[in-house]
């Protein structure tokens, strides 16, 4: 997204990204584009240490943790269906179906920048904020699916990430990961092995934002197109 309880670069030494959370099956279609997540699974070929690779490095460490919680936005087991009635900490722990207005209003009192591709018809949403920098919007179509733990639905997460443009293109260098720039000029990296899960970056931002689609192309398509990411507001 780019401007406003939840979605993983040219060519530098040995980079890595922040790790996804979603997980997927492998029946997703592998298409060249998109990213699958099935969990904490970046495969990093042992870099020289150069400082470009020490700043991807510590990027990856920090991914894997935001990651991590990716798969556990679909996890909520003790949900509370109506946002008005609801405390506070349980919308940002993702247990309450947010409408597109409860869902503004909560991204503003949690003061912090969210990105989102945008509100769908019939939809309703979760916000899930489990640590400083990590939030994580999830999309429930027809506003079903609260409790399902299954990576069923399209996530979008926005990571707080120093010299995240950059490391996002460095990302390309590893094993089977691809890179490129989109008509924004933002960076878009996946990794052919798990393409339900697609990362951009923004030039002079410093958020990496996370889409995530069970299908693949969809993940890829939000990720690419013009003006598909912005800012919850």
């Amino acid at each position: 997204m780019t401007t406003d309880d939840l979605p993983t670069k040219p060519r530098r030494a040995a980079p890595t990204v922040r790790k996804s959370t979603v997980i997927t099956d492998s029946s997703t279609p592998a298409l060249i584009r998109g990213k699958k997540k099935t969990d904490p699974e970046f495969k990093l070929e042992k870099p020289k240490m150069s400082q470009n690779s020490k700043t991807v490095l510590l990027m990856l460490v920090a991914f894997i943790v935001g990651s991590l919680f990716t798969y556990g936005v679909t996890k909520n087991t003790t949900p509370t269906p109506v946002a008005s009635t609801s405390t506070f900490t349980d919308v940002i722990a993702g247990k309450v179906a947010l409408t597109e207005n409860e869902l503004i209003d909560a991204v503003k009192k949690l003061g912090v920048d969210v990105y989102w591709a945008g509100p769908v018809d019939g939809a309703k949403y979760t916000l899930s904020a489990p640590a400083e920098g990590q939030v994580y919007l999830r999309y429930l179509p027809n506003g079903d699916g609260l409790t399902d733990t299954k990576p069923n639905y399209v996530v979008i997460a926005t990571y707080t990430t120093a010299d995240a443009f950059t490391a996002t293109q460095a990302a390309g260098n590893q094993s089977n990961g691809v890179t490129f720039i989109n008509n924004q000029g933002a960076a878009v990296y996946y990794n052919k092995d798990v393409p339900t899960n697609v990362y951009v970056a923004y030039p002079n931002l410093s958020y990496q934002i996370e889409v995530f689609s069970p299908i693949a192309a969809t993940a890829l398509d939000i990720a690419s197109k013009q003006g598909a990411l912005k800012l919850v507001k």
